[in-house]
């Protein structure tokens, strides 16, 4: 398992050891299979840890991480909901 996908899990489902589908951020579709950078990793490849945190980590599906690479304004507002899930995700742990 890739290491973003494994911060990604752990911090939306510490229980599950498996791999599923998730709910899409961008359009709310149950075919949740990527995990996006909303920031790019840039040319560090998979050995640049450094965008590996939960912030910059978005699940979606195929034609929303196609999207988000080809729309600027559209991965800005991915992130925009996944910053809000976030929050959600974390007030509901007080």
């Amino acid at each position: 398992m890739k290491k973003h996908t494994k911060i990604f899990m752990q911090f939306w489902n510490p229980e599950f050891t498996i791999a599923q589908t998730y709910q899409c951020f961008g359009c709310s579709s149950w075919e949740g299979t990527d995990i996006h950078h909303s920031s790019s990793r840039g040319m560090g490849g998979s050995k640049n840890d450094a965008k590996n945190y939960i912030e910059n980590l978005i699940c979606l599906c195929r034609s929303c991480h196609i999207r988000c690479h080809s729309d600027k304004n559209y991965n800005i507002q991915v992130r925009v909901n996944t910053l809000r899930l976030i929050a959600d995700h974390l007030e509901g742990q007080i």
